[in-house]
């Protein structure tokens, strides 16, 4: 049986069903391009982080080669950096990034490919370093390396890294999770799957509807912004279908709207509110939606890691509700950054006057953004979002049917409300794999030849113009339902 590594500990810790299906009976999945490219920048941060450190020595090999390796080369007092240093305590095992040489210590480097500090990448260092410590290991300090805001394409390597001290965070961390580990591997070693318990972590869970979601069709979970303290409430209740909701229990008002709806099977609209604001959208009515990458190591001088950078858009013209008479569509070049020539040919697509529809505050943010990068197009760029009209708050204030399941995500309200229209059976079928696929374009890795350039530009394009015709069908079938002729 393989040994415990990290993503077993620390998943087994938050989910002790979650953590034994990963070991012995969860399906493995296939990657999407956006999973593929997380893993790939993952692995060139941690090749550039080795660069760092020219006599670094890497440990490869079987897991017991790399445990005799390790302790070969901690023994040798020339070695001063060692890759992937391998440890095992009893059925855990890990692999530090970068152990360096501290007199008769060591300090452990754990390196990632996040610009921000947060809880998650301290708990991957903590169980490193009580898997080291338990193993013999002399630890001096516990530093995350993350990739820096600061660095811009072009500056060496070393300006790409920012590094950050946890050691006292982490080995109070290491000995909490040295304490778990006796109930973890316990669990993890049994032939018995545990018995699944709704827990807060439930509600994020890739297969919840498999486990404590199963047969429930609406759960406590659909209610939109549900706090910790709300679902802790109802759960102590013994409550997890929103039909089960006492009348007294007190639910925010949009909270409440999906309680109705479920209640009573059909959808809760507000028909003076719906009209009035579908009857707001000024015809000529552009339907705008962009497609960004965001990498991180910069595509292009001049953006940060994780900079979001637009490159495509598709604009569905109308004259009226569901009156299409002209569709504009703009793909940038992926081997330059063609945010200047997208601008200016956004300017003129838009037109000077009639609303642009768009679907949440995102393309409001992309065009300020735009407004940031070129002041000379400030003043355009202003007049579009002063002509901003969003579908999205449109319906959330207005309309809920109890098939949204508690989210407005146009990829969950279009099948619903345009029952013959949706995403299924396409090459590109959302934003991540969109980003993922412009970014590989613009890598020069030759992973694309011309023809499959031309393929995946056609995907791209096909993409971003159904998220467009979707609003137009979305305004059209609500326009039918509460607008009179």
């Amino acid at each position: 049986m393989r040994k415990i590594n990290k993503e077993l500990f620390l998943t087994t810790l938050s989910c002790p069903t979650y953590g034994w299906l990963l070991r012995y009976g969860l399906p493995q999945k296939q990657l999407s391009p956006a999973e593929k490219l997380k893993i790939e920048e993952g692995l060139d941060i941690h090749k550039k982080a080795r660069g760092l450190f020219p006599n670094g020595v890497m440990v490869s090999g079987s897991n017991k080669d790399s445990v005799q390796t390790t302790q070969q080369l901690l023994s040798d007092p020339n070695i001063t950096v060692i890759f992937e240093a391998t440890f095992i305590y009893g059925n855990y095992i890990t692999k530090a990034d970068i152990i360096i040489r501290d007199n008769s210590k060591w300090k452990i480097i754990e390196v990632k490919s996040n610009v921000n500090d947060d809880k998650k990448l301290m708990d991957d260092l903590s169980y490193t370093t009580f898997v080291a410590q338990s193993a013999g290991l002399q630890i001096s300090t516990c530093s995350l390396l993350l990739v820096s805001k600061d660095y811009r394409l072009g500056m060496s390597d070393e300006n790409l890294f920012k590094k950050i001290d946890h050691t006292t965070e982490v080995f109070e961390q290491a000995e909490k999770f040295r304490e778990q580990s006796s109930k973890i591997d316990q669990t993890l070693s049994s032939p018995e799957k545990p018995i699944p318990e709704l827990r807060w972590e439930c509600k994020k869970c890739e297969i919840f509807e498999q486990c404590c979601g199963e047969n429930i069709e609406n759960h406590i979970f659909d209610l939109p912004r549900i706090s910790h303290t709300r679902f802790c409430q109802l759960k102590d209740m013994g409550v997890v279908n929103i039909e089960e909701i006492p009348d007294d229990f007190k639910l925010s008002d949009s909270q409440n709207r999906v309680r109705q709806a479920v209640l009573s099977g059909e959808p809760v609209i507000d028909t003076d509110g719906l009209r009035n604001a579908l009857n707001s959208i000024v015809h000529p009515a552009y339907y705008l939606d962009f497609e960004t990458v965001q990498t991180c190591i910069p595509l292009y001088s001049g953006i940060a890691p994780y900079g979001q950078i637009p490159t495509q858009y598709s604009i569905h013209i109308c004259s009226g509700a569901g009156k299409v008479v002209d569709h504009r569509e703009y793909l940038a070049e992926a081997d330059r950054d063609c945010r200047r020539t997208l601008a200016e040919n956004l300017i003129r697509d838009c037109g000077s006057e009639g609303s642009i529809v768009v679907y949440t505050s995102f393309e409001k943010t992309i065009v300020n953004a735009l407004a940031g990068s070129f002041p000379d197009l400030k003043d355009e760029m202003e007049g579009l979002v002063r002509r901003l009209v969003d579908l999205h708050g449109i319906l959330r204030n207005n309309y809920y049917h109890p098939d949204f399941h508690g989210s407005y995500s146009i990829k969950k309200v279009l099948p619903v409300v345009v029952p013959d229209m949706g995403y299924e059976g396409m090459a590109v079928h959302n934003g991540l794999d969109a980003s993922a696929l412009f970014a590989y374009m613009a890598m020069a890795r030759g992973r694309y030849d011309r023809e499959e350039s031309r393929r995946v530009r056609d995907n791209l394009l096909e993409y971003c113009g159904v998220d467009t015709m979707a609003m137009v069908r979305l305004v059209q079938e609500l326009h039918r339902k509460v607008c009179n002729d």
